[in-house]
C-alpha cells in the first residue's frame, strides 16, 4: 500500500493490558506506524489506572466484568457518540479493523456500517470450545452471548452446523454474524478458517499469522542463554493468563508428577489465588515458582533460559506464545491437535491426549534423553524469523487495500 491510511482499531482488550491479543495488537499498531499509517484505538477500560493516550479512545463499560477480569463494553448509545465524535474529529477514517468479536469489536462492526467505511475483522477466539468445556453454565452463556450479540449484528439465515451440538451451535453464531458483517475477515490459522467456512463465512477469509515486534525480538534474542540443560531438573515454563481455559492448575499438577523437574508460571488472572494455595498445598514450593504477571520481553527473556514450554491449554486458535517459543528457540510440549499447524514439525511434542498424566509422561521422558530436546532446537532453528511482525503487516496491508477498492464498497450483512 503506497499512501498512509488511517485505520481505527476496535478491542476489548485496553492495549495496556497482559494477553496474547494485546501483545499482537500492540507488534502490529507499532509496526504499522512504523510505515507511516495513523492509528487510533477504540477499546475498553483497562482494570486499574494507566496513563492515558492521545491515540486510544477509551469506550464506556458495565460495572461488570468478563471472566477473565477485564470490563464488557456494550455499543451503547453514549458509546455511539463517543465514537461518531472521534471519527469526525479524529477523520477522516480510511478503514474499520475489529480485532474482537464482543461489545468494541460489535462497536466497530456498526461504526462501519454508519460511517460507509469498510471493516476488516479478524477473526481468533475459540468461543465454542471455552463455553463447551469451562463456563459454570455452558448452554445459558452461549444463548446470552448470541441473544446479545444478535441484537446489535442480526445474521441473515441460519449458519451451517458442520456436526455441531446445541452449546456449539449457538457459541457459533455469533462468530458467523460477526464474520459475515465484514468485507474481509483474517484469521492467523488454516484450520480455522477452514472452520469458519464451513458454518457459512461467505467473505473472503486471509489467513495471516499474529507476530512479534522485531524491535523487541532483537533486544530478547540478546539476553541469557539458549542451550539445553544438561544438569537435572528439567526446566519448564508456562506463560499465560491464569484462568480455566488455560489450564495453569493443570500445568501445577504435571510439574508435581514429575519430579525431575521444575516449573515456572509467568501470568496473573482470576486462578492466582488457587494457583498459590495449589503449590502450597503440594508442597511445590521448592520446585513450582509462580512469577506474576511480567511484560512479554521478560517472558521473551526467561525462554532463554528455560529447557521447554509447557503449553496446558486445549482452546488456542494460535497462542501468541507459541510464536514467542518459536522464536526464541524453546521447545514446546502440548496437547491441542489444532496447534500442531503453528508448531514447526519435529519443534516440540504433542502429547496423545489433554489429560495431566500424558503431558507428564512426556515430561519424564524428555528429563530422562535431553538429546531430543537438543534436535528440537535445531529444528526450530530454521523457524526463528517466521514470527517476526514485519513479516505479516505487509499481508495486512494488503487486505486493506483489497477492502478499499471493492467496486461496491461496504458488502457484510446489515442490519
Amino acid at each position: 500500500m503506497a499512501e498512509s491510511v488511517h485505520v481505527a482499531i476496535f478491542t476489548d482488550f485496553h492495549p495496556a493490558t497482559l494477553g496474547g491479543v494485546q501483545t499482537a495488537m500492540r507488534s502490529l499498531c507499532a509496526d504499522l506506524r512504523r510505515l507511516g499509517h495513523r492509528i487510533t484505538v477504540f477499546t475498553a477500560p483497562a482494570p486499574g489506572s494507566v496513563a492515558p493516550d492521545a491515540d486510544t479512545v477509551v469506550l464506556g463499560a458495565l460495572p461488570i466484568s468478563m471472566s477473565n477480569g477485564l470490563p464488557v463494553v456494550l455499543p451503547t448509545r453514549a458509546n455511539q457518540r463517543s465514537i461518531d465524535t472521534a471519527f469526525t474529529e479524529r477523520g477522516p477514517i480510511d478503514i474499520v479493523h475489529a480485532l474482537t468479536t464482543y461489545g468494541c469489536g460489535i462497536s466497530g462492526a456498526r461504526a462501519a456500517r454508519r460511517h460507509g467505511i469498510p471493516i476488516v475483522q479478524t477473526m481468533q477466539s475459540r468461543d465454542e470450545t471455552v463455553i463447551e468445556k469451562y463456563s459454570p453454565a455452558p448452554y445459558l452463556s452461549a444463548l446470552t452471548m448470541r441473544l446479545v450479540h444478535g441484537w446489535f449484528v442480526p445474521l441473515r439465515g441460519q449458519p451451517a452446523h458442520d456436526g455441531d451440538g446445541r452449546i456449539a451451535q449457538l457459541a457459533w453464531r455469533p462468530l458467523v454474524a460477526q464474520a459475515r458483517a465484514a468485507d474481509r475477515v483474517i484469521v492467523p490459522t488454516h484450520y480455522f478458517a477452514r472452520r469458519l467456512a464451513a458454518r457459512g463465512v461467505d467473505r473472503p477469509i486471509h489467513v495471516v499469522s499474529n507476530g512479534i515486534d522485531d524491535e523487541l525480538l532483537e533486544r530478547a534474542r540478546g539476553t541469557g542463554s539458549a542451550a539445553t540443560n544438561t544438569a537435572t531438573p528439567l526446566r519448564a515454563l508456562w506463560c499465560g493468563r491464569l484462568s480455566a481455559e488455560k489450564r495453569p492448575l493443570e500445568a501445577i499438577e504435571v510439574a508435581r508428577l514429575v519430579e525431575d523437574c521444575t516449573l515456572d508460571v509467568y501470568g496473573s488472572g482470576p486462578l492466582a489465588d488457587r494457583a498459590r494455595s495449589a503449590v502450597a498445598g503440594a508442597d511445590l514450593g521448592h520446585r513450582v515458582h509462580l512469577h506474576g504477571e511480567v511484560g512479554q520481553a521478560d517472558c521473551l527473556s526467561a525462554m532463554r533460559t528455560h529447557d521447554l514450554l509447557l503449553l496446558t491449554s486445549d482452546c488456542d486458535t494460535q497462542g501468541m506464545v507459541l510464536l514467542e517459543a518459536m522464536a526464541m528457540g524453546l521447545p514446546v510440549v502440548y496437547c491441542d491437535p489444532e496447534l500442531s499447524e503453528t508448531v514447526p514439525d519435529d519443534g516440540g511434542v504433542r502429547a496423545p491426549d489433554r489429560s495431566v498424566e500424558s503431558l507428564a509422561t512426556v515430561l519424564k521422558s524428555l528429563a530422562r534423553d535431553r538429546t531430543r530436546l537438543h534436535a528440537m532446537r535445531r529444528a526450530l532453528a530454521s523457524h526463528a524469523d517466521e514470527p517476526r511482525q514485519s513479516r505479516h503487516t505487509t499481508r495486512i496491508l494488503s487486505v486493506y487495500a483489497e477492502s478499499l477498492s471493492a467496486p461496491d464498497g461496504f458488502s457484510g450483512d446489515r442490519a
